[in-house]
């Protein structure tokens, strides 16, 4: 996608919300882990910041998982809600994802991350549909995601 972000956060009175690019379909979930993970801002020993993203030095950590649900907005919603579940149990944050395989009702993806002390802002309760909406344009797909602080 040229000059396009891979997301960008938009104003919402109580929660976060974002919007999410993707060239493809696959590209628009991982994008969505990130974008994630970015806002809250994730403490990672010896991580940098640049342009407002945080850097992690490595990426030791990496979790496998498999999602099946109903439909696209239901599968995005379950993704990122295991994701968030992971990083709560175990104390990460997860950066990249490789998607392997992505239906309308199925997704496996290997996550790629870092420990973590904390979040510098705040933390994510939950996925929430509200507003939720993906889409395919003629750049690539998109979808708004707001997350419950």
């Amino acid at each position: 996608m040229s000059n396009r972000k891979d997301f960008i956060q938009l104003p919402h009175t109580a929660d976060i919300k974002v919007r999410v690019f993707g060239a493809t379909k696959e590209e628009l979930f991982a994008h969505a882990l990130e974008a994630m993970f970015q806002v809250i801002h994730p403490l990672v020993p010896g991580a940098t910041v640049k342009d407002d993203r945080v850097i992690p030095p490595n990426l030791p950590i990496q979790r496998e998982i498999t999602i099946t649900s109903i439909d696209d907005a239901n599968l995005l919603v379950d993704f990122l809600s295991e994701a968030l579940c992971l990083s709560d149990t175990n104390n990460e944050a997860y950066f990249k994802a490789d998607i392997h395989q992505l239906t309308s009702t199925h997704l496996s993806a290997t996550l790629h991350g870092a420990s973590i002390t904390g979040f510098e802002s705040t933390e994510i309760k939950a996925v929430t549909y509200n507003e939720l909406n993906i889409e395919q344009t003629p750049e690539g797909w998109q979808t708004d995601i707001v997350f419950d602080i």
